[in-house]
């Protein structure tokens, strides 16, 4: 009998999108301003070309398994790519250093510098990513800075990439 392996639930809603625009409505599908300059998003936020206009995203941190189809307007200097899977099992602290020092030069960079963080859904990776900035740049401890995301976004962060 042969096997063969199933698509990732990410690669077949991609598969399925033949737009553009993000699926469905709701909270998880539209950026959320977590601090001045900083959004926590989606996919489709970080490939919706208009909608990185309209928030004036200038730089884009992604935290996916693959290379996403950022558009052309965010120059590939003003992207990092963390390939990262979702999965609990996955080694986000290492990466931690890095996103933080990328989004504080973004922000120091120019005044009208706006960030986006992304993963899939917006909700787990990406949020770890901030919730890891806010504690390297603001009085936050990690309890706090899980709560203030969660007040501004649903997400879920992982407890143990932070300090």
């Amino acid at each position: 009998m042969l096997s063969f392996a199933t698509p990732t639930w990410q690669t077949a809603i991609l598969a399925q999108n033949t737009t553009k625009g993000p699926l469905g409505s709701g909270k998880a599908r539209m950026a959320n301003l977590i601090v001045p300059r900083v959004y926590l998003s989606d996919y489709f936020t970080a490939t919706d070309e208009r909608e990185l206009g309209r928030l004036g995203i200038t730089h884009i941190v992604t935290v996916l398994d693959r290379q996403p189809a950022i558009p052309d307007c965010i120059p590939q200097e003003h992207r990092l790519l963390v390939s990262l899977a979702d999965r609990s099992d996955a080694d986000i602290i290492s990466h931690l250093d890095q996103t933080t020092e990328f989004i504080t030069a973004a922000l120091a960079e120019n005044e009208e510098n706006n960030v986006l963080v992304h993963c899939f859904q917006g909700i787990s990776r990406s949020a770890t990513v901030v919730a890891a900035y806010l504690v390297s740049t603001s009085t936050m401890t990690a309890s706090e800075s899980i709560a203030y995301l969660q007040a501004k976004r649903s997400c879920r962060v992982s407890k143990h990439g932070l300090p």
